[in-house]
C-alpha cells in the first residue's frame, strides 16, 4: 500500500510540474538555427511564439514584441493629433488644411516613394499647399506638432 502511495505522489508531483512548464512548438515551412559561443538563435518562417530573451546587454526579441523605441533608437514615440481638416481631397490645385489655434506646425509631402516633396512649418490657423506643379499621384501629407509629441498622416489624392 505505502508503495503505490508513493508511486501516485510522485506521478502528481511529475504531473504538476509537466503543466506549469510551457513548451514552444510552431509547424513551419523552413527555418534554421545558429550558435554563437554560448548563445544559440532557433527561427522559424512564420513563427507565431512571442518571446523575449536577455543574456548580458544582449536582448532578443521574437514575434511582435519589440521593445520601447526611445529606449532603442533615442526617438520619442508621438501620438496622435485631432482636429485637423483637409480639403479637398481629391485636390486639384490648393489642399486647405485646417489646424488648431495657437500652435506651431510642421507640414511634409511625401510621394509614394518617400521622397519628401515640400516641407514647411506654420503658425496659422488655416494653411493652402498649392499642389498644382505635381503629377496625378497619391501623397501622403503628415502634420507634426513637436511641442506636443503628436502627429497625423493623411492619404492626398492629387487629379
Amino acid at each position: 500500500m505505502k508503495k503505490i502511495i508513493s508511486i501516485i505522489s510522485i506521478l502528481i508531483v511529475g504531473f504538476a510540474y509537466g503543466q506549469t512548464t510551457v513548451k514552444k512548438s510552431c509547424i513551419s515551412t523552413s527555418g534554421g538555427s545558429h550558435i554563437n559561443g554560448n548563445v544559440s538563435l532557433t527561427y522559424t518562417v512564420g513563427e507565431v511564439a512571442i518571446q523575449e530573451k536577455t543574456q548580458g546587454n544582449i536582448q532578443l526579441s521574437e514575434g511582435f514584441i519589440t521593445p520601447d523605441i526611445y529606449t532603442t533608437t533615442g526617438i520619442e514615440a508621438y501620438g496622435e493629433l485631432y482636429g485637423i481638416q483637409i480639403y479637398p481631397n481629391p485636390v486639384q490645385t490648393d489642399l486647405q488644411i485646417k489646424l488648431p489655434a495657437y500652435q506651431t506646425f510642421e507640414i511634409y509631402l511625401f510621394d509614394l516613394n518617400g521622397k519628401k516633396i515640400t516641407g514647411t512649418q506654420t503658425d496659422k490657423t488655416i494653411y493652402s499647399l498649392n499642389l498644382t506643379d505635381l503629377p496625378a499621384s497619391i501623397y501622403m501629407l503628415i502634420i507634426v506638432d513637436r511641442n506636443y509629441k503628436q502627429y497625423k498622416s493623411f492619404k492626398i489624392n492629387k487629379l
